[in-house]
């Protein structure tokens, strides 16, 4: 069981650094001790499902929390936009593709 407490605690610690740097550098030594905490609280109290749970917690915050933080970064906001309009333009392209595709399905039979 500590394999799993320290792949977590460690796998928490590379998550925090979608946090800004600012909170990072201030607060993540805490925020992992909270973590540690509330791992081993949501063990003792009922195992697996209890983990699990606190994991639901952090990933939640990470999506709430951390990422808007990050989008609001300028460093951010231009490759994420260009990730959106290229996903974009991908999807609309497969799309167009599609009758395509099954058209060559139809006469290699």
């Amino acid at each position: 069981m500590q394999t799993a407490f320290k792949v977590s605690s460690r796998t928490y610690s590379v998550l925090l650094t979608m946090y800004p740097r600012e909170l990072r550098r201030r607060f993540a030594e805490e925020m992992t001790d909270v973590f540690d905490q509330q791992l081993q609280g949501a063990w003792d109290e009922s195992g697996f499902a209890g983990m699990a749970r606190v994991w639901l917690d952090a990933i939640g915050e990470l999506l709430f929390v951390a990422l808007p933080a990050q989008i609001g970064q300028p460093i951010v906001i231009v490759p994420t936009l260009s990730l959106i309009g290229n996903s974009a333009i991908f999807l609309v392209l497969m799309r167009a593709l599609s009758p395509l595709a099954a058209l060559c399905r139809i006469y290699r039979h």
